[in-house]
């Protein structure tokens, strides 16, 4: 088709795309009718639109209208000008034709659009009031023959897109819809929905090469175990797998092994029949059933006792369990994934962990890297982990630009995050508590929560007179208890778990380490952020 056909279609496209609104303000009916249009004039292979907060600097899908799926784009990520179409389009605020993606984005990991099999595809600024607020993308599986014509064509429509792109989200404002949006939050979410959102975040290349493998064994029903510290995102991860499954649309059910003592293992995990002991006086599922036809994450396998590692080893290698208190042999068909922060192979030395247990966990091993050898990635983690916080706990966010003033991301950057991810969350919730309150951002206060002074000086020192007084008596047990504790968490640098962590250092296990903490009023940068208060 030539250029001047183009040009006559092109207003043909844009009366029925207005007129389109004129019916029904709705995204799904725009999105139908975008995609009806554009596929009379030419065909393409891929279709979608992303928006653009300018504020935070991230991208997120608006839809992706039709064609191929691209699984490996994470649904909310930075537009990075090197590493994404659209990060270049709104560097240089115009349209950009690619034609040889495996050229443009040279790395050791392909792109994803490459990944999908799509060779070409073209990007062009939404604008109002000359501002770029979303991103229009049209992918090909193979370059077409008329390529500048359909450039030229998807630019002469594009303000007419962005002008109906506009209507629609102000729409989403209106009083009417709010109270449509209040209702579908209040709404029940099921777990396991294979419409459950994934709010596993990642940017580092390190953390690129986890999803690829992430996205090559997901669809296989072989067991994983995941290797890393605590605090790295292990749990996300693992259902990050069970969402990219064909398990995705049943249940995802979690196991925390150090909760589990020996003597409730078995009716936890396999449940049990009414009177199968004193206390048992109804049956009940254990989490193994529950997880029939999904995925069993088992958290911190490291920590079963070697009692329960042979019982767990029992159902991997049938497939059938038995309720305590019955002797009837049940099927399960369920996909193991097992996570862990210690050394297994110096475990399995120490005769700590069953060798065979371990063989059967790690078909395929993924590595979580430490938040220390990804830093590149904290901006975007600020980013992200701000906007979860604010949406959970209803907390006014803290505005981007005070959290990335200099002196703020020095400190970020310069830590050592020996809790990872998760002290990198609690010490933001803190700041966000203390930012609706104060309206300010104090870095003095920020480097000395980093770094956990405020946490153990609060908690130990308590001033040289109260020192002074209390030497004059014998301290009591939990007095002399809580000081131990406190010393073998300086000594782990706020570290619970793992190798080198507090508990290991008292030769307790994490949980155990836990619960006295709780009861002796301590408190750390490792502490889960759900467990501080939302206000």
């Amino acid at each position: 088709m030539q250029t001047e056909n183009f040009h006559k279609k092109a207003d043909y496209v844009i009366k029925h795309l207005l007129y389109s609104l004129s019916s029904s303000v709705s995204r799904t009916n725009f999105c139908k009718t975008l995609s009806a249009e554009l596929s009379s004039v030419f065909k393409f292979d891929r279709l979608a639109i992303n928006l653009y907060d300018s504020e935070g600097g991230m991208l997120s899908y608006f839809t992706s209208i039709e064609g191929t799926v691209i699984k490996s784009l994470s649904a909310s990520r930075p537009a990075d000008p090197l590493n994404t179409v659209a990060g270049k389009v709104i560097a240089e605020r115009k349209p950009v034709v690619i034609t040889d993606l495996a050229s443009t984005f040279s790395s050791i990991i392909p792109h994803p659009l490459m990944e999908a099999g799509l060779t070409t595809t073209m990007a062009f600024p939404l604008m109002l009031n000359n501002r770029i607020f979303a991103t229009l993308h049209c992918s090909f599986l193979k370059q077409p023959t008329d390529l500048f014509a359909i450039t030229n064509f998807l630019t002469e429509i594009s303000p007419a897109i962005a002008s109906c792109l506009g209507v629609i989200l102000a729409a989403q404002f209106a009083p009417g819809a709010s109270m449509q949006q209040e209702k579908r939050k209040s709404s029940p979410k099921i777990s396991g929905s294979r419409h459950e959102k994934s709010h596993f975040f990642y940017h580092n290349s390190s953390m690129q090469h986890v999803m690829k493998q992430v996205l090559s064994i997901a669809r296989f029903n072989i067991p994983v175990l995941i290797v890393g510290e605590s605090g790295t995102g292990k749990s996300m991860l693992a259902r990050e797998i069970h969402l990219r499954s064909p398990r995705r649309g049943n249940a995802f059910v979690k196991v925390n092994c150090p909760s589990l003592s020996p003597t409730l293992f078995e009716s936890e995990l396999f449940g049990h029949c009414k009177g199968a002991f004193t206390g048992a006086e109804e049956k009940r599922i254990g989490r193994l059933e529950m997880a029939q036809k999904g995925t069993l994450f088992l958290d911190e396998i490291g920590d079963l006792s070697k009692d329960m590692q042979s019982k767990l080893l029992q159902v991997l290698e049938d497939s059938t369990f038995e309720r305590v208190g019955e002797s009837t042999s049940q099927k399960v068909d369920v996909r193991f994934i097992a996570a862990t922060n210690i050394d297994i192979d110096k475990a399995i030395r120490m005769g700590a962990f069953r060798s065979d247990l371990f063989y059967r966990l790690s078909s395929y091993v993924l590595t979580i890297p430490p938040l220390r050898e990804r830093k590149d990635e904290i901006p975007y983690l600020v980013r992200e982990i701000v906007s979860q916080l604010s949406e959970k706990y209803a907390i006014p966010p803290v505005p981007m630009n005070v959290l990335f003033a200099k002196d703020i991301m020095k400190i970020f950057q310069e830590w050592g995050w020996p809790g990872n991810i998760r002290e990198l969350r609690n010490v933001l919730l803190h700041i966000m508590l203390s930012y609706s309150e104060t309206k300010t951002v104090n870095s003095k206060e920020i480097n000395e929560m980093v770094r956990g002074r405020v946490a153990y000086d609060e908690s130990a020192d308590k001033g040289s007179a109260e020192r002074d007084s209390m030497s004059d008596r014998l301290k009591t047990l939990a007095e002399m208890e809580r000081d131990h504790i406190l010393q073998a968490l300086k000594k782990s640098g706020g570290k619970l778990g793992g190798e080198y962590g507090a508990a290991s250092l008292l030769g307790i296990n994490r949980s155990t380490l836990q619960h006295r903490m709780r009861k002796l009023g301590i408190y750390t940068a490792d502490r889960q952020a759900e467990d501080l208060p939302s206000a």
